[in-house]
Protein backbone atom coordinates (compact mmCIF):
# COMPACT_ATOMS: atom_id res chain seq x y z
CA UNK A 1 0.00 0.00 0.00
CA UNK A 2 1.24 3.48 -0.92
CA UNK A 3 0.85 5.80 2.07
CA UNK A 4 -0.95 9.01 1.15
CA UNK A 5 -1.70 11.64 3.81
CA UNK A 6 -3.17 15.10 3.53
CA UNK A 7 -3.66 18.41 5.28
CA UNK A 8 -6.94 20.16 4.47
CA UNK A 9 -7.09 23.75 5.77
CA UNK A 10 -10.00 26.12 5.14
CA UNK A 11 -9.05 29.53 3.67
CA UNK A 12 -11.23 31.48 6.09
CA UNK A 13 -8.44 33.29 7.97
CA UNK A 14 -4.72 33.28 8.62
CA UNK A 15 -3.18 29.79 8.87
CA UNK A 16 -3.66 28.58 12.46
CA UNK A 17 -0.70 27.13 14.34
CA UNK A 18 -2.80 23.98 14.74
CA UNK A 19 -2.87 23.60 10.95
CA UNK A 20 0.93 23.63 10.88
CA UNK A 21 1.07 21.22 13.82
CA UNK A 22 -1.15 18.62 12.12
CA UNK A 23 0.52 19.20 8.75
CA UNK A 24 3.88 18.31 10.32
CA UNK A 25 2.54 14.97 11.60
CA UNK A 26 1.10 14.16 8.18
CA UNK A 27 4.28 15.09 6.35
CA UNK A 28 6.79 13.31 8.58
CA UNK A 29 4.64 10.14 8.62
CA UNK A 30 4.38 10.16 4.82
CA UNK A 31 8.14 10.75 4.52
CA UNK A 32 8.85 7.94 7.01
CA UNK A 33 6.75 5.56 4.90
CA UNK A 34 8.18 6.89 1.60
CA UNK A 35 4.64 7.91 0.65
CA UNK A 36 2.95 11.08 -0.57
CA UNK A 37 1.79 14.14 1.37
CA UNK A 38 -1.01 16.15 -0.27
CA UNK A 39 -2.53 19.60 0.31
CA UNK A 40 -6.27 20.13 -0.15
CA UNK A 41 -7.87 23.58 0.19
CA UNK A 42 -11.33 23.17 1.72
CA UNK A 43 -12.99 26.31 0.33
CA UNK A 44 -16.63 25.22 0.32
CA UNK A 45 -17.55 27.96 2.85
CA UNK A 46 -18.35 30.47 0.12
CA UNK A 47 -18.98 33.42 2.41
CA UNK A 48 -15.74 33.21 4.42
CA UNK A 49 -13.24 31.71 1.97
CA UNK A 50 -10.94 34.23 0.28
CA UNK A 51 -8.07 33.83 -2.24
CA UNK A 52 -5.74 35.88 -0.05
CA UNK A 53 -6.24 33.42 2.83
CA UNK A 54 -5.34 30.54 0.50
CA UNK A 55 -2.13 32.38 -0.38
CA UNK A 56 -1.40 32.95 3.31
CA UNK A 57 -1.82 29.22 3.97
CA UNK A 58 0.57 28.29 1.16
CA UNK A 59 3.18 30.80 2.30
CA UNK A 60 2.86 29.91 5.99
CA UNK A 61 3.23 26.17 5.41
CA UNK A 62 6.17 26.64 3.04
CA UNK A 63 7.89 28.92 5.57
CA UNK A 64 7.61 26.16 8.17
CA UNK A 65 9.36 23.76 5.80
CA UNK A 66 6.21 21.85 4.88
CA UNK A 67 6.19 20.73 1.27
CA UNK A 68 3.54 18.73 -0.60
CA UNK A 69 4.03 16.24 -3.39
CA UNK A 70 1.22 17.07 -5.81
CA UNK A 71 -0.65 20.14 -7.00
CA UNK A 72 -3.06 21.30 -4.27
CA UNK A 73 -6.61 20.05 -4.73
CA UNK A 74 -9.32 22.73 -4.54
CA UNK A 75 -12.38 21.28 -2.86
CA UNK A 76 -14.95 23.59 -4.50
CA UNK A 77 -13.89 22.26 -7.91
CA UNK A 78 -15.10 18.77 -6.90
CA UNK A 79 -18.70 19.79 -6.16
CA UNK A 80 -20.20 17.63 -8.93
CA UNK A 81 -18.68 14.52 -7.35
CA UNK A 82 -20.06 15.59 -3.96
CA UNK A 83 -23.56 16.05 -5.36
CA UNK A 84 -23.35 12.73 -7.21
CA UNK A 85 -22.57 10.99 -3.91
CA UNK A 86 -25.60 12.63 -2.27
CA UNK A 87 -27.78 11.56 -5.20
CA UNK A 88 -26.54 7.99 -4.67
CA UNK A 89 -27.55 8.13 -1.00
CA UNK A 90 -31.00 9.43 -1.94
CA UNK A 91 -31.51 6.71 -4.55
CA UNK A 92 -30.49 4.02 -2.06
CA UNK A 93 -32.93 5.37 0.53
CA UNK A 94 -30.03 6.16 2.85
CA UNK A 95 -30.74 9.89 2.80
CA UNK A 96 -33.91 11.98 2.60
CA UNK A 97 -35.18 15.54 2.33
CA UNK A 98 -36.05 17.23 5.61
CA UNK A 99 -38.40 20.24 5.42
CA UNK A 100 -38.26 21.31 9.09
CA UNK A 101 -37.72 25.07 9.19
CA UNK A 102 -35.49 26.98 11.60
CA UNK A 103 -38.38 28.01 13.87
CA UNK A 104 -39.42 24.36 14.29
CA UNK A 105 -35.85 23.25 14.92
CA UNK A 106 -35.37 26.02 17.50
CA UNK A 107 -38.56 24.95 19.29
CA UNK A 108 -37.34 21.34 19.29
CA UNK A 109 -34.01 22.38 20.85
CA UNK A 110 -35.71 24.50 23.50
CA UNK A 111 -37.99 21.61 24.46
CA UNK A 112 -34.97 19.29 24.75
CA UNK A 113 -33.14 21.86 26.86
CA UNK A 114 -36.15 22.29 29.16
CA UNK A 115 -36.30 18.54 29.78
CA UNK A 116 -32.50 18.22 30.23
CA UNK A 117 -32.09 16.14 27.09
CA UNK A 118 -28.96 16.24 24.95
CA UNK A 119 -29.55 18.32 21.81
CA UNK A 120 -30.24 16.18 18.74
CA UNK A 121 -32.43 16.14 15.68
CA UNK A 122 -35.48 13.99 16.36
CA UNK A 123 -35.66 12.54 12.82
CA UNK A 124 -39.18 13.91 12.44
CA UNK A 125 -39.13 13.93 8.62
CA UNK A 126 -37.33 10.61 8.13
CA UNK A 127 -40.42 8.75 6.85
CA UNK A 128 -42.58 11.36 5.13
CA UNK A 129 -45.20 10.09 2.68
CA UNK A 130 -45.25 11.53 -0.87
CA UNK A 131 -48.39 13.49 0.07
CA UNK A 132 -46.67 15.02 3.12
CA UNK A 133 -43.67 16.00 1.01
CA UNK A 134 -45.95 17.53 -1.59
CA UNK A 135 -47.73 19.55 1.11
CA UNK A 136 -44.45 20.98 2.40
CA UNK A 137 -43.38 21.82 -1.13
CA UNK A 138 -46.70 23.53 -1.78
CA UNK A 139 -45.94 25.76 1.22
CA UNK A 140 -42.76 26.80 -0.57
CA UNK A 141 -40.50 25.06 1.95
CA UNK A 142 -36.93 24.25 1.02
CA UNK A 143 -35.24 21.11 2.29
CA UNK A 144 -31.90 20.05 3.68
CA UNK A 145 -30.76 16.52 2.90
CA UNK A 146 -30.12 14.24 5.87
CA UNK A 147 -28.23 10.96 6.04
CA UNK A 148 -29.96 8.24 8.07
CA UNK A 149 -28.08 7.22 11.21
CA UNK A 150 -29.23 4.05 12.93
CA UNK A 151 -29.29 4.66 16.68
CA UNK A 152 -28.39 0.99 17.20
CA UNK A 153 -25.29 1.16 15.00
CA UNK A 154 -21.91 0.40 16.60
CA UNK A 155 -19.07 2.26 14.90
CA UNK A 156 -15.63 0.84 15.63
CA UNK A 157 -12.11 1.56 14.42
CA UNK A 158 -8.57 1.07 15.60
CA UNK A 159 -7.06 4.52 16.08
CA UNK A 160 -3.30 4.70 15.51
CA UNK A 161 -2.94 6.97 18.55
CA UNK A 162 -5.79 5.92 20.86
CA UNK A 163 -6.26 2.25 20.08
CA UNK A 164 -9.71 0.64 19.93
CA UNK A 165 -12.49 3.23 19.53
CA UNK A 166 -16.25 2.70 19.67
CA UNK A 167 -19.25 5.00 19.16
CA UNK A 168 -22.98 4.35 19.23
CA UNK A 169 -25.18 5.75 16.50
CA UNK A 170 -27.47 7.13 19.23
CA UNK A 171 -24.66 9.45 20.37
CA UNK A 172 -24.23 11.19 17.00
CA UNK A 173 -27.08 13.69 17.27
CA UNK A 174 -29.69 12.17 15.00
CA UNK A 175 -29.79 12.03 11.21
CA UNK A 176 -26.93 14.12 9.80
CA UNK A 177 -27.33 17.02 7.37
CA UNK A 178 -25.16 16.40 4.29
CA UNK A 179 -26.48 19.24 2.09
CA UNK A 180 -27.72 22.73 2.90
CA UNK A 181 -31.27 23.93 2.37
CA UNK A 182 -32.41 24.18 -1.26
CA UNK A 183 -35.60 23.85 -3.36
CA UNK A 184 -36.95 20.30 -3.29
CA UNK A 185 -35.87 19.52 -6.87
CA UNK A 186 -32.25 20.49 -6.14
CA UNK A 187 -29.34 19.43 -3.98
CA UNK A 188 -28.00 22.26 -1.84
CA UNK A 189 -24.36 22.92 -1.06
CA UNK A 190 -22.76 19.69 0.23
CA UNK A 191 -21.45 19.82 3.80
CA UNK A 192 -18.21 18.90 5.54
CA UNK A 193 -18.60 15.27 6.58
CA UNK A 194 -19.86 14.21 3.16
CA UNK A 195 -17.34 16.13 1.07
CA UNK A 196 -14.38 14.99 3.20
CA UNK A 197 -15.30 11.34 2.65
CA UNK A 198 -15.75 11.77 -1.10
CA UNK A 199 -12.52 13.76 -1.49
CA UNK A 200 -10.38 11.47 0.66
CA UNK A 201 -11.58 8.45 -1.31
CA UNK A 202 -11.01 10.19 -4.67
CA UNK A 203 -7.49 11.21 -3.56
CA UNK A 204 -6.75 7.65 -2.36
CA UNK A 205 -5.86 8.97 1.09
CA UNK A 206 -4.63 5.99 3.11
CA UNK A 207 -4.24 7.65 6.52
CA UNK A 208 -6.30 10.52 7.95
CA UNK A 209 -4.24 12.23 10.65
CA UNK A 210 -5.99 15.09 12.46
CA UNK A 211 -6.85 16.56 15.84
CA UNK A 212 -8.84 14.72 18.50
CA UNK A 213 -11.67 17.25 18.10
CA UNK A 214 -12.61 15.29 14.94
CA UNK A 215 -13.27 11.98 16.70
CA UNK A 216 -17.07 12.31 16.51
CA UNK A 217 -16.73 13.29 12.83
CA UNK A 218 -14.76 10.10 12.23
CA UNK A 219 -17.65 8.01 13.55
CA UNK A 220 -20.07 9.80 11.20
CA UNK A 221 -17.69 9.55 8.26
CA UNK A 222 -17.17 5.82 8.71
CA UNK A 223 -20.93 5.37 8.29
CA UNK A 224 -20.74 7.37 5.04
CA UNK A 225 -17.81 5.30 3.73
CA UNK A 226 -19.91 2.17 4.24
CA UNK A 227 -23.04 3.71 2.71
CA UNK A 228 -21.15 4.83 -0.41
CA UNK A 229 -19.13 1.63 -0.71
CA UNK A 230 -15.82 3.48 -0.47
CA UNK A 231 -12.55 2.11 0.95
CA UNK A 232 -11.87 3.38 4.47
CA UNK A 233 -8.55 4.96 5.48
CA UNK A 234 -6.73 4.43 8.75
CA UNK A 235 -7.32 7.16 11.36
CA UNK A 236 -5.05 8.84 13.89
CA UNK A 237 -6.26 11.58 16.26
CA UNK A 238 -3.45 13.70 17.68
CA UNK A 239 -3.77 15.69 20.93
CA UNK A 240 -4.91 19.31 20.69
CA UNK A 241 -2.61 22.23 21.46
CA UNK A 242 -3.63 23.66 24.86
CA UNK A 243 -2.85 26.97 26.51
CA UNK A 244 -1.19 27.25 29.92
CA UNK A 245 -4.57 26.76 31.63
CA UNK A 246 -5.28 23.50 29.83
CA UNK A 247 -7.85 24.87 27.35
CA UNK A 248 -7.66 24.62 23.57
CA UNK A 249 -5.36 27.31 22.18
CA UNK A 250 -7.57 30.04 20.72
CA UNK A 251 -7.54 33.65 19.57
CA UNK A 252 -8.06 34.71 23.20
CA UNK A 253 -4.47 33.56 23.84
CA UNK A 254 -3.19 36.28 21.52
CA UNK A 255 -0.86 34.36 19.21
CA UNK A 256 -2.44 31.59 17.16
CA UNK A 257 -1.41 31.99 13.53
CA UNK A 258 1.81 30.85 11.89
CA UNK A 259 2.31 34.39 10.62
CA UNK A 260 2.17 35.76 14.20
CA UNK A 261 5.21 33.69 15.17
CA UNK A 262 7.00 34.65 11.99
CA UNK A 263 6.44 38.36 12.62
CA UNK A 264 7.63 37.99 16.23
CA UNK A 265 11.00 36.84 14.91
CA UNK A 266 10.86 33.14 15.63
CA UNK A 267 12.73 30.91 13.21
CA UNK A 268 10.89 28.37 11.10
CA UNK A 269 13.28 25.63 12.27
CA UNK A 270 12.47 26.29 15.93
CA UNK A 271 8.71 26.48 15.38
CA UNK A 272 8.63 23.26 13.31
CA UNK A 273 10.86 21.50 15.86
CA UNK A 274 8.73 22.68 18.78
CA UNK A 275 5.36 21.88 17.22
CA UNK A 276 6.50 18.34 16.41
CA UNK A 277 7.58 17.94 20.04
CA UNK A 278 4.20 19.16 21.28
CA UNK A 279 2.50 15.88 20.52
CA UNK A 280 5.36 13.44 19.97
CA UNK A 281 8.09 12.07 22.24
CA UNK A 282 11.51 11.52 20.70
CA UNK A 283 12.98 7.99 20.86
CA UNK A 284 15.51 7.30 23.61
CA UNK A 285 18.91 8.73 22.76
CA UNK A 286 17.58 11.29 20.26
CA UNK A 287 18.18 14.98 20.94
CA UNK A 288 15.14 17.22 21.29
CA UNK A 289 16.67 19.46 18.66
CA UNK A 290 16.10 17.93 15.25
CA UNK A 291 15.22 18.71 11.65
CA UNK A 292 12.03 17.51 9.99
CA UNK A 293 14.12 15.07 7.97
CA UNK A 294 15.54 13.59 11.16
CA UNK A 295 12.05 13.32 12.66
CA UNK A 296 10.79 11.54 9.53
CA UNK A 297 13.50 8.88 9.87
CA UNK A 298 12.24 7.70 13.27
CA UNK A 299 8.60 8.86 13.46
CA UNK A 300 5.99 6.41 14.73
CA UNK A 301 2.53 6.80 16.20
CA UNK A 302 3.29 4.76 19.29
CA UNK A 303 5.20 7.80 20.55
CA UNK A 304 2.39 10.30 19.87
CA UNK A 305 0.87 11.46 23.14
CA UNK A 306 -2.77 10.92 24.00
CA UNK A 307 -2.98 13.85 26.45
CA UNK A 308 -3.38 17.44 25.30
CA UNK A 309 -0.16 19.29 24.49
CA UNK A 310 0.34 22.42 26.62
CA UNK A 311 2.07 25.27 24.84
CA UNK A 312 5.30 26.13 26.67
CA UNK A 313 6.80 29.48 25.72
CA UNK A 314 9.98 28.81 27.68
CA UNK A 315 10.66 25.63 25.69
CA UNK A 316 9.99 27.39 22.40
CA UNK A 317 12.26 30.29 23.35
CA UNK A 318 15.04 27.89 24.31
CA UNK A 319 14.79 26.04 20.98
CA UNK A 320 14.74 29.32 19.10
CA UNK A 321 17.83 30.53 20.96
CA UNK A 322 19.67 27.35 19.99
CA UNK A 323 18.87 27.93 16.33
CA UNK A 324 20.02 31.56 16.56
CA UNK A 325 23.27 30.63 18.30
CA UNK A 326 24.12 28.27 15.43
CA UNK A 327 23.86 31.02 12.80
CA UNK A 328 26.96 32.73 11.46
CA UNK A 329 27.16 36.49 12.00
CA UNK A 330 26.29 37.00 8.34
CA UNK A 331 23.24 34.73 8.56
CA UNK A 332 22.07 36.43 11.74
CA UNK A 333 22.48 39.90 10.20
CA UNK A 334 20.47 38.81 7.18
CA UNK A 335 17.66 37.48 9.43
CA UNK A 336 17.63 40.67 11.50
CA UNK A 337 17.46 42.87 8.42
Amino acid sequence: MIVRTRIAPSPTGDPHVGTGYIALFNMVFARHKEGKFILRIEDTDKERSKPEYTQNILEGLRWLGIDWDEEPLIQSEQVQQHRAAIETLLQKGLAYRCYANEAELDAMREAQKASNQAPRYDNRHRNLTPDQEAAFQAEGREAVIRFRIDDNAEIRWNDMVRGAMSWRGADLGGDMVVARRAPADQIGDPLYNLVVVVDDAAMAISHVIRGEDHIANTAKQLLLYDALGLPKPEFAHAPLILNGEGRKLSKRDGVTSINDFREMGYTAAAIANYMTLLGWSVPEGMNERFSLGEAAEVFSFDRVNKAGARFDWDKLNWLNSQVLHDLTPEQLLDRLL
